[in-house]
């Protein structure tokens, strides 16, 4: 396993840990009802989620187009990048529908674990 390869394992452990601060994001917003500050609150969150997902996009891509591990590939990544990047920003309203948003993470979940068990 080469540093590359080192530093994709902690970026997906990282975007797992975070998958479970945004799901707590939206129990909470459930709970609370209210509309958040976009400026204060939405937007300083989704773009510290963003400059994670972009790396770990860029450096999972590479390790794919290299090592062209079975059953994972470049279109369910950029996928799970729109993914993530979504429920980033849902998270934080009331009226995101919770089966939609459990399946995305659920999803979500489901590739960056598969991508693990490869020997990323």
């Amino acid at each position: 396993m080469s540093g590359n390869d080192k530093s994709v394992k902690e970026l997906t452990n990282q975007l797992l840990v975070e998958l479970d601060r945004i799901e707590e994001n939206f129990m909470a917003a459930k709970v609370s009802n209210q509309e958040p500050d976009f400026f204060q609150t939405v937007k300083p969150y989704a773009d510290g989620v963003f400059a994670t997902v972009e790396k770990w996009e860029s450096r999972v891509k590479n390790w794919i187009l290299s090592d062209k591990p079975k059953y994972i590939h470049v279109q369910q990544i950029d996928s799970t990048v729109e993914n993530i990047n979504m429920v980033a920003v849902q998270c934080f309203y009331p009226d995101t529908r919770e089966k939609r948003f459990k399946g995305m993470l659920q999803s979500i979940r489901y590739v960056l674990n598969d991508a693990i068990s490869k020997n990323i």
